[in-house]
């Protein structure tokens, strides 16, 4: 008898930020903040040590960036 398991989707996570990129819905970046939608319905706010990284980190994941058009 074969038996099929659904493999758990791992997310990415990004150092000191305590959510993983499955929980993001879209961000909005300023210089080195960041404003943050959560799938749940929250707003967050976060500023990285590195904005630059972080915001690679965002795209990687293919999160939605408000302002791009």
């Amino acid at each position: 008898m074969c038996r099929f398991f659904k493999a758990k989707k791992v997310h990415s996570t990004y150092p000191d930020f305590p959510y993983h990129a499955g929980e993001l819905s879209a961000y909005l970046a300023d210089t080195h903040y960041f404003i943050i939608a959560l799938k749940d319905g929250n707003v967050i706010h976060h500023h990285p040590q590195n904005s630059l990284t972080f915001h690679d980190w965002l795209i990687a994941n293919k999160i939605r960036d408000v302002n791009a058009r």
